[in-house]
């Protein structure tokens, strides 16, 4: 279940907190990339109301007996808007355990900074962490930015590119036998293209395509492709279904190169 807030009132506190959290970040990045779609972080521009938003994730599944699992994630989303430009920061963590084994354990911290140049092309600055033990990942941080243009809006669908560049410093854990340990800093390019497109009034699907080619060696590269399906079952109450399938074509040693995943839920906000 999601919690979402939104109070006026706290606005200038907020805003605030957020210009200095910005700034903060930079000073991180040359001590701070699997590919993340942010895009279902963002609001639409006709969803967005001036001030802050908040919105909260807590999801706990478990089987006992036979078998025993357990799995956790929780999350956070915090947002300020304004006529120029909105800021948004994303935080979540999950964790599991399989027969009293962890066998999952990552955490993920995105900030990033919007600017609205025109009605269709926008300024981005971004900074992000994450962490996954069971993929040999004991931190990735990055700093980037880019442009984002609006190719296309409509009633039914809209059409998103973007294109920038980002600095990464990736730290990869010891491992026996294995040679590939250490720190490793590389420069990318971040290029996607969004669909989305409105089924009814009250179903919405979106496609996503991310592409990171390292731009000393394109050969290594990584791609994201993410399907959503968003259906309102009330005012308040929507299911989402997603499929996403990442592929890195360098990946850490032992550790595959694709990954295929879905996630169902609903959202509550009010």
């Amino acid at each position: 279940m999601r919690i979402t807030f939104h109070n006026p009132k706290y606005a200038t506190d907020v805003k605030y907190f957020f210009y200095l959290l910005f700034s903060c970040s930079f000073f991180y990045s040359n001590s701070v990339t699997a590919i993340v779609n942010i895009e279902n972080m963002r609001v639409e521009a006709a969803n967005k109301t001036q001030g802050f938003e908040g919105k909260l994730a807590l999801d706990i599944n478990g089987d006992n007996g036979n078998t025993q699992k357990l799995k956790s994630n929780a999350g956070a989303r915090a947002q300020w808007y304004e006529e120029t430009g909105t800021r948004f920061i994303v935080l979540n963590y999950a964790y599991g355990e399989s027969s009293g084994i962890k066998d999952t354990d990552k955490t993920f911290l995105h900030f990033r900074n919007i600017w609205y140049k025109t009605d269709d092309l926008a300024w981005e600055a971004f900074t992000q962490f994450e962490s996954n033990e069971f993929t040999r990942l004991k931190s990735r941080a990055l700093v980037g930015g880019g442009i984002r243009w609006e190719a296309l809006q409509n009633k039914t669908q809209a059409l998103y590119l973007g294109f920038g560049i980002l600095r990464s410093k990736e730290k990869i854990e010891e491992a026996a036998l294995l040679t590939d340990a250490g720190v490793t800093y590389n420069n990318r390019l971040n290029t996607y293209l969004v669909h989305k497109y409105a089924i009814s009034d009250h179903s919405r699907i979106a496609n996503t395509l991310y592409y990171q080619p390292d731009i000393h060696k394109t050969s290594d590269y990584r791609l994201l492709e993410q399907f959503g399906l968003l259906l309102d079952v009330t005012e308040s109450l929507s299911f989402k279904l997603s499929v996403d399938i990442f592929h890195d074509s360098q990946p850490a040693q032992q550790i595959k190169q694709t990954d295929t995943s879905y996630n169902v839920g609903f959202e509550y906000s009010f």
